[in-house]
């Protein structure tokens, strides 16, 4: 894998090439991006120092991620979205799983943007908090997902909502007060606004007897969003956030890691994980040199660069005129105006050019001992 020093401490690990239409702003320093395969249309502004984004293969991302100090958003293999404003602040983070699927118009923020006091105590009563999304999540257009909201595997967000808490596994979630309106339900990918959808997919698609979107709360393999905020809160630099996600979260496979229902035990520690990140290879790539750039002359060599263009201006002046001079004489001269009389007789032989001839090179010789 290859590993891109760029200035100020900022790095990103991955190959470039696999990153199509890739949008990357480091405004801070210490800074890390991490693609663990390829992606499309990714746009990451970091504000500030020692943010971390960690982009899995295949995601389409369309919109932007902004990253402020020492904060962190985690997307996963094959999710999409095709219109997200992702802002983390306050050394919060925003989490998605696999397979997510983000309509557009959405927006996900762990701040309220302005403190907000109690009259009483004079305390901030609005901390920062941090946003997790498990895996094969499907969010409708225009939704808002504020802190502190945990939406579990398998769950869907109707239009316009506006999510601050927890929606759990396989259950549909809608309103601005966001509530639960159905539960067992599972979602699929395949789009009915597809112009080639037709009756026969109607009915092909009226009942899918599958189980690979049915999920179970297994309390052995559960990843609690509180032992990862635990565990992150922990960690000093952008690098050991790396370390500690690609290990515990990226390479857990679990089909059930983010699945959550009602009741079920939440506040756990994290389950067993080995440190694979350090069996990796990276190839340290630095930046390619600035090109040398070439001195600006002073005024005086200025000046001076126009007096020799002029000169050589004059000079090519000059010789034009002599050439024109020189081929004016030439048309002048008694020889060529004979000359040029006689091509004139021979192509007009057939009407009496030769004898005109003789008349007009007497008319031409005259002339020219008028004019000496």
């Amino acid at each position: 894998m290859q590993k891109h020093i760029r200035e100020n401490g900022n790095v990103i690990y991955g190959d470039l090439s696999k990153q199509v239409n890739l949008k990357l702003d480091f405004k801070g320093k210490n800074n890390i991006v991490f693609f663990a395969g390829g992606s499309r249309n990714v746009n990451i502004i970091f504000d500030s120092d020692d943010g971390f984004v960690f982009i899995g293969n295949n995601v389409i991302f369309a919109g932007v991620i902004k990253i402020h100090n020492n904060s962190l958003c985690f997307i996963d293999d094959n999710s999409t979205f095709n219109g997200t404003s992702i802002e983390a602040f306050e050394a919060k983070n925003i989490f998605f799983g696999r397979d997510c699927m983000f309509s557009w118009g959405i927006w996900l923020s762990t701040t309220d943007y302005h403190p907000l006091m109690d009259c009483n105590t004079n305390n901030r009563i609005n901390f920062s908090k941090s946003i997790y999304i498990g895996d094969h999540v499907w969010c409708g257009r225009d939704v808002g997902i504020l802190k502190d909201a945990f939406i579990a595997t398998g769950s869907v967000i109707g239009a316009k909502s506006v999510v601050s808490k927890m929606c759990y596994s396989n259950a549909v979630n809608a309103g601005v007060i966001n509530k639960e309106i159905k539960q067992d339900t599972f979602w699929l990918r395949n789009s009915i606004g597809n112009k080639a959808w037709n009756k026969k997919h109607t009915e092909q698609y009226s009942n899918v007897a599958i189980n690979d979107f049915k999920y179970t709360y297994n309390q052995n393999e559960f990843l609690s969003p509180k032992a990862i905020e635990a565990k992150l809160d922990s960690l000093n630099t952008a690098q050991e956030k790396l370390e500690f996600v690609y290990d515990a979260i990226y390479m857990n496979k679990n089909k059930n890691r983010f699945a959550y229902f009602k009741d079920m035990p939440y506040d756990i520690p994290l389950p067993k994980y080995e440190s694979k990140f350090k069996l990796l290879k990276f190839e340290e790539i630095e930046p390619a040199p600035p090109k040398p750039t070439t001195p600006q002359p002073t005024p005086q060599e200025q000046i001076n660069s126009l007096k020799e263009e002029i000169n050589k201006k004059d000079i090519e002046i000059k010789n034009l005129k002599l050439t024109n001079q020189k081929a004016q004489n030439i048309k002048n001269h008694l020889s060529y105006k004979l000359g040029n009389a006689l091509i004139k007789a021979h192509k007009q032989w057939y009407k009496g050019g030769y004898i005109k001839f003789i008349f007009e090179a007497i008319k031409i010789k005259n002339e020219h001992k008028f004019k000496r």
